[in-house]
This record gives C-alpha cells, structure tokens and sequence, in this order.
C-alpha cells in the first residue's frame, strides 16, 4: 500500500488505482460523472479535481480520475482552487443540459442537482441558444437516448469496450456537434444493454421497460439474488407503494458479478407480478376447492399417511433452508428425493450468464439431492404411491402435461399456483423468491442471500414453516430415521 495524506488524514492506498478511489475507499468524497470503477478511466468530465502537492512542487490541480497515488502525496479536495475548477466544469455541463427534472425518469439518481448546489455553480453566463439535439431515440429493444440530456462522459461507449468486449457504441461527430451513436445506426443487441442505463450518470439512457413507470424514491429497494442462471448475480429488488416489482438491478459483488447483470435477469419480473396466486386448494368431486392453508395441509397428510412409497421432488428455486426441511419432510415420510433439472438454454456466454436455469442447483447438490430431467421425474412420480411436489415453479418446471397425465401417485404441490391433474389431492402456496429470506448457492459455491422485498399473499406462509407442519401432521409420534 501508498501512504498518502488526503484532507490533513494519512490513508493507506492501493498503487493499482487512481487517486479517486483512495479518496473514495476512505469515504471523501469526489464527485465524478465519466469515471466509474469498473471502466478504464478517460478524464473527460474533468469534474473531479483536487489539490495536490508532490514533493517540493507547486500544489496543483488535477483530475482525481487519471491520476496515480505515489508515496508522500498531498491531497486537498476541498481548496479553493479546486472547487472553481469543478464549478467551471459544471457550468459547461449545463449549457446544454435541459431543465427537466420533473419530468426525468433518473429523477432523485442523479447527482446534477447536488454537485451544482454543493459547487454553488447557480447561474449560466452563455446567451446563445442551447444545441437542438434528438429526444426519445430508439436505440433498439432495451435503451431509449435522449441526446439533449447526454453529457459525453462516454461511460456507456467503454461499457461495451471494457467488459462485453463488443463495441457497440461510439461518440460520433467532432465539437459542439458530438453525440452518442451506434455504429451505422444499427439497434443495440446483446444481454447486457441494461447495464448502460444504471451507469449513465443523468437522464440520457433509459430502460423501456421501465420508462415513466414510478418515481424511485417511491420505490423500497431490497437485497436480493437473481434466478435467472447459477451464476447467482447480486441485485436489489425494488417495490412500488403496493407490492408491484418494478426492478432488479445489479448490486456489487466482486466475487460474482461485479457492478453487472444480463438482461434475462434484469427483466424477470413479470413472473413475480402475475395474478393468480394460490393460497390452498382441495380435491373435491366438482374438481380443486380453494380452501385455506391449514385445511389444504390436512388434505396433503391424509394423502400421504401411510404411502409405502413416496418421491419428493424440490424446485430448482428452492433455498437451501427449504431443502433442508424438504429432506426433513422426506425422512419422515421414508421418501425418495430430487431436485427438477431443466436442460441447459442457448443464452450462455463468456460473461455471467451460465445458460443453467437452476439457480440453487450447487446448493441441492451439496445437500444430497439429484438432479432429474423433467421425463425422468414423471417416469419416478409414475411408480411411486405419492408424490410431494415442492418449491416455485416446480410444476412448471416438471411440465403441466406431464403431470396431468399420471394416474397412480397422490400428489401435494407446494407452488404459487395451483394445476389441474387428477391426481391432485392438495396444493399449497409458498412465497416466491422475492418473498422470503434465504440462501442460494451459486456455480462458483458463493453463498447469494434472499430478503424480503414484499409480504407475501395473505395466508401464504414461509415454506420452512409449512413443511414443518406438514411433517407434524403426518407423523405426529416422531420421525423416520
């Protein structure tokens, strides 16, 4: 480490990174538009400038973003000198910056407002009429420009230089005429347009998907884990006032996902949102009679007391805490276990996405439990006498076709929602992933945590809770060894 002096305070700094983040690491702050840690930083903005003393020179100001610690270094964020350049820097910003914020989806995210009032940069000396520039520009599937808002920090063009390694931007034109563009404007395409929009430092790139649907200090943001893959990406889910998932968002992680996420799990909310939710359901003559939860598991104990051969099957999106409590119920039972395994998908890359669509398979392997192709979990619920179908989506996963097609096993489905096969004799809700608190085990064996971002529907309880009930009305004496 580099001992400098930063603000009359000796800090230790690592050599491999610039002086910003130094100042950062140690919680002074510098403001910044065009630098951001995961980039090669290009000091374009110029907004971040200290004071700094080497040595028997002159102090002199600098831009934090390019400059190197070295041993001895003197550095004054907050000198006169400094300050009037960052307010210099400002003022060019704002020359062409449209007063929109009222009406700008990055609204309370972005810092323009806050460095203007803490720079005291208030008034523009400029008379000449601001540049005409495009507003609401497709830039394909995902991203939506707003030229006028842009401020060249060409953040979003190094996105797709440094990290995808698959250009797809550029600053195009020279002078006051610059903007951002694709090359030949063709649509942006890949799975991590996204990203672009949480790295633009004001309202110029947004998501379409997200685009004048809330405002985000109406949003409660909670620490979550992505299910998209096993890669298991670090990501805040964030509520609207009412329950409604509007956004997963990356969350840093430098041992998984860094600043990043792809696009298949950015927007994987529509799942989260559907309507429909099952709380209970029985089998009666007229077909499944929503019931409540404790009724529903009644009906799940008759229908498994004293089956001589029973197979539980485990969602792939279960948590490692309901794993443990499905092998507790299935012990109890003399059960069989396995978890559902999808087949890999195309959407594997050299990034993050694995292509493997169980989030929590490591963790179910480590458990004990094996992964079964959808057929050859139908063939297993085939033979066996009962049947305990657990965790979200595994209905889904094993394929409504499949199951309503089999005729010898009773089956209990613990899911958000409820299926018709005629051998079902209860179902049960559980919380999606979004819902409840656990773990998740990623490819790479890091351990993702799941909080919960939204309560889930009213009589819907922890599914740890509701296995544990289960297995208290199926054998109330004692378990199974």
């Amino acid at each position: 480490m580099t001992k400098i002096t930063v603000n009359g305070r000796a800090i230790d700094a690592d050599p491999k990174k610039p002086l910003i983040a130094a100042c950062h690491e140690h919680d002074v702050d510098v403001p910044m538009y065009c630098y951001h840690p995961g980039l090669t930083p290009v000091g374009s903005c110029r907004i971040c400038q200290v004071e700094v003393k080497q040595g028997d020179g002159p102090a002199r100001v600098v831009v934090a973003c390019r400059t190197p610690v070295a041993e001895g270094m003197v550095v004054n964020t907050d000198a006169p000198k400094a300050h009037d350049a960052r307010r210099e820097c400002l003022e060019f910003l704002l020359k062409n910056h449209p007063l929109d914020c009222p009406i700008c989806d990055k609204a309370g995210e972005c810092d323009l407002q806050d460095y203007s009032f803490d720079e005291g940069q208030t008034k523009g000396r400029t008379h000449e009429p601001r540049r005409k520039l495009e507003k609401r520009k497709s830039l394909g599937d995902v991203i939506v420009l707003d030229e006028e808002r842009c401020i060249l920090c060409s953040r979003c063009v190094r996105f797709f230089e440094d990290v995808t390694k698959k250009p797809q931007l550029t600053v195009a034109d020279l002078g006051s005429r610059s903007t951002i563009a694709t090359f030949q404007d063709r649509p942006l395409a890949g799975n991590y347009q996204g990203n672009i929009a949480d790295i633009c430092p004001v309202g110029a790139l947004t998501l379409k998907a997200f685009r004048f649907k809330a405002r985000v200090w109406n949003l409660s943001k909670h620490l979550s884990t992505c299910g998209e893959c096993s890669r298991g990406c670090s990501i805040t889910a964030e509520v609207l006032r009412g329950g409604e998932l509007k956004r997963f968002r990356p969350r840093f992680n430098p041992k998984v996902n860094q600043w990043w996420m792809c696009d298949t799990g950015r927007f994987s909310f529509a799942h989260a949102n559907a309507t429909g939710r099952l709380v209970g359901a029985v089998r009666t003559s007229e077909g499944l009679r929503a019931c409540d939860r404790e009724t529903a598991l009644g009906a799940a104990a008759n229908a498994l007391r004293g089956k001589a051969s029973v197979t539980v099957v485990v969602s792939p999106f279960a948590t490692n805490e309901e794993a443990a409590a499905a092998k507790t119920l299935a012990a109890r039972l003399g059960a069989k276990t396995c978890f559902v395994s999808p087949a890999p998908n195309s959407l594997k890359d050299d990034f993050l996405h694995t292509g493997d669509p169980c989030p929590n398979r490591r963790g179910l392997v480590e458990l004990g439990l094996q992964g079964l192709a959808a057929a050859d979990v139908a063939s297993a619920l085939a033979s066996a006498g009962a049947a305990v179908l657990i965790g979200e989506r595994v209905a889904e996963l094993i394929g409504a076709e499949r199951l309503a097609a089999l005729t010898g096993p009773r089956v209990v489905l613990f899911d958000t929602r409820a299926i018709e096969a005629p051998t079902l004799d209860s179902a049960i809700g559980v919380p999606l992933s979004i819902e409840k608190d656990g773990h998740w085990t990623n490819v790479d064996g890091h351990v993702g945590r799941l909080t919960i971002a939204r309560a889930a529907p009213n009589g819907v309880r922890a599914l740890v809770e509701t296995l544990a009930r289960l297995a208290e009305l199926v054998s109330p004496a004692g378990a199974k060894a």
